[in-house]
């Protein structure tokens, strides 16, 4: 189930990021290999802590970056934070 969650939260960022005209095209470049880890992380049966660190890590830093200027992306990059501290990744 939190797999399911996640992946839908996944779609709905892409959807987020269509309706923000605004944001960068480095922004979504990152947006998208993140999104792309994810997909990545989460069909591996092992998964290192290193990688899932730096997910995390990453999907934080966007997610400060987004703070001020695109808040409906930020929440939806925390959900997905959160989704995957659920998986235990």
């Amino acid at each position: 189930m939190p797999e399911q969650r996640l992946r839908e939260d996944l779609v709905r960022l892409q959807q987020e990021l269509e309706r923000h005209p605004s944001v960068d095209a480095e922004a979504r470049e990152l947006v998208a290999e993140i999104a792309r880890d994810v997909e990545s992380l989460l069909e591996r049966s092992e998964r290192s802590s290193e990688d899932q660190e730096s997910l995390v890590d990453r999907l934080r830093s966007t997610a400060t970056d987004f703070e001020e200027s695109h808040p409906s992306l930020t929440a939806v990059v925390g959900r997905i934070a959160d989704a995957l501290a659920a998986l235990g990744i």
